[in-house]
Parts: structure tokens; sequence; C-alpha cells
């Protein structure tokens, strides 16, 4: 599953997760509950929900990243013309935002 190895984690890993996490973890319980209930018998939840949670943040921000390169978008402009920024970042931030969704929680 999206390259995820279940077996390097540690099986009593406490829960860390936020907001990636949280979601990811309504998505197993309302849509793949034989997967959601396979990580709790394996005491295997909490360890995968913080490792989407984490591995979602690096996702997010790689994407940012991408998208500010692609326009010639750097941080001078947050210090020049915030508006702007705000007016360029937002989208941004719905675009990566969307993709993790779609390519690593919802899936």
């Amino acid at each position: 599953m999206n390259g995820f190895d279940f077996h390097a984690l540690t099986a009593n890993e406490p829960a860390q997760f936020g907001k990636y996490g949280s979601l990811r973890l309504r998505y197993l319980k309302e849509n793949k509950p034989t997967l959601y209930q396979a990580l709790l018998q394996g005491n295997l939840l909490n360890a995968h929900l913080n490792e989407i949670d984490r591995q979602a943040h690096e996702m997010t921000e790689q994407i940012l990243q991408q998208l500010i390169r692609s326009e010639h978008f750097d941080e001078s402009v947050k210090l020049s013309n915030p508006i702007l920024w705000v007016q360029k970042m937002n989208p941004f931030k719905d675009i990566a935002e969307e993709t993790v969704m779609r390519d690593l929680i919802y899936c």
C-alpha cells in the first residue's frame, strides 16, 4: 500500500497523528473496515496513522515548493507584497491538499 512498510513500525507507537492521520482514521473506519480491523488487531493502527500524517505533511510541502518554483514565485514576494503572496499561496495550498487527499488519505 503506497510503499508503506508495516513491518518497520513499532507496535506500541503512541498516537501522535494530526489532521491527516485523523482524516485517514475516519476514512478507514467508514470505507475500509477490513483494513482498519487488521491494523487495529495487529497493533499497527497508530503507527500507520502517524506515518500517513508524516507523509502527508511532507508531500504537501513538496507540492507547494514545486508550485512555487513552477510559477517563478519566491519568498521575496512575501515581504514586498503580502497580499499577492496570500493570493498566490491559497490556491497552491488547495492544490497540494487535494493531491494529498486523493493520493494518500483516500486510497
